[in-house]
């Protein structure tokens, strides 16, 4: 008998090898196991995996931002509801016919709208503080044993991606929608602000004044104090100081500086209710100027969140749009023709079938079977 065992058992194992091929393609729908199977395809499909994972990762941060952002949105509405009934209730207060007991009563409802908003402002989304800018594990908003609230967070907002390398900022800080402008001074000019008003430059970057009430020192975006600092002088005694500049100065780029000074919204409301306590219908009246100037801060600030907030959304349908393109793209690249892989299988069977039956005759040759 002529010895065709090893020429046999190649045949048999390449064809065992394309049978696990095509049986993978028909299980997987997919072209190939390997990058060896076939390198032009893996290549491609290894960018399309990671595109279609950036783009999962941008799409869920999108997703998260929203969800922030629509809280954000939703709450800002409710404090401008507030300050609209504080706003209301302080008319109410105004009014001639208003006797102290009648003041004193509104004086009491502005005093629970009032812990109201500072629950409002503190709100916190998956352990996130919506309004206290970048610094969101800082609690926005602080009460003193006096009951004074200030802002506790920083001017800068928090940025997060749109698409591969690209940021935009999102939500609203407190110091937005919680404090309002009373002055802006230019480079050589004087500028006086009161006790509790904070200065904002240019550039969004906090002054703040030192324990020794002598210099404004200027704060990064991460809260720290640098080395910039301006001179000042302070008179009168708290709750009553001003604090000066004399002239300012141009920055070190010989540019304009440009401060403004913003008032604290919640200082406005505690005005309104020591004026009502004190029945004092003049300081009744200057304080509700100052209302106005709140809510329409707070107003403001929900129109720059929904500006903000419908470029997320702009950003979730363009990186929705590319996932479905990529997906398209990867089935188009991996998917095996299964109309080819089934002629295939078909004709791994023939010959199959094909080559047992020659490896049955051949084992059945033999020199007795010859003779016979």
């Amino acid at each position: 008998m002529i010895n065709t065992d090893r020429s046999t058992l190649y045949r048999l194992d390449m064809l065992n090898q394309q049978q696990l091929k095509v049986n993978h393609q028909m299980s997987t729908g997919k072209e190939i196991d390997k990058g060896s199977d076939n390198t032009e395809v893996y290549t491609q499909e290894l960018y399309i995996e990671d595109k279609l994972n950036v783009f999962e990762g941008l799409k869920r941060q999108i997703e998260k931002t929203t969800a922030q952002n629509n809280v954000s949105d939703s709450t800002l509405a409710e404090i401008k509801n507030l300050l609209d009934f504080i706003k209301t209730e302080t008319i109410k207060g105004r009014n001639d016919t208003s006797d102290p007991i009648s003041r004193n009563a509104i004086a009491t409802q502005i005093e629970g709208a009032k812990e109201n908003l500072f629950k409002l402002v503190n709100e916190r989304v998956e352990d996130e503080y919506l309004f206290s800018g970048s610094q969101t594990n800082v609690q926005a908003f602080v009460q003193d044993q006096d009951g004074k609230i200030t802002y506790n967070g920083n001017p800068n907002l928090r940025q997060s991606a749109v698409e591969f390398d690209s940021y935009r900022d999102r939500g609203v800080t407190g110091f937005e929608m919680m404090s309002y402008s009373v002055s802006t001074t230019v480079s050589g000019q004087e500028l006086s602000f009161k006790e509790g008003e904070r200065i904002i430059d240019e550039n969004g970057n906090e002054w703040k004044l030192n324990a020794a009430e002598s210099v404004i020192v200027k704060y990064d975006n991460d809260g720290n104090s640098t080395k910039e600092f301006v001179e000042v002088t302070t008179t009168g005694e708290s709750p009553d100081k001003i604090h000066t500049i004399a002239e300012m100065p141009t920055n070190e780029d010989g540019s304009e500086k440009i401060f403004t000074a913003r008032h604290n919204s919640f200082q406005a409301i505690d005005d309104v209710i020591a004026a009502l306590r004190n029945d004092d219908g003049d300081a009744i009246s200057l304080a509700l100027d100052d209302l106005n100037n709140a809510y329409d801060a707070a107003n403001t600030a929900h129109g720059e969140l929904g500006g903000r907030n419908k470029t997320f959304e702009t950003a979730y349908e363009r990186v929705t749009s590319k996932l479905t393109h990529f997906n398209v793209l990867s089935i188009e690249n991996s998917s095996a023709d299964m109309t080819k892989v089934a002629i295939e299988s078909k004709q791994l069977e023939l010959i199959y079938k094909t080559l047992y039956s020659t490896i049955s005759k051949t084992n059945s040759l033999s020199l007795v079977n010859y003779l016979s």
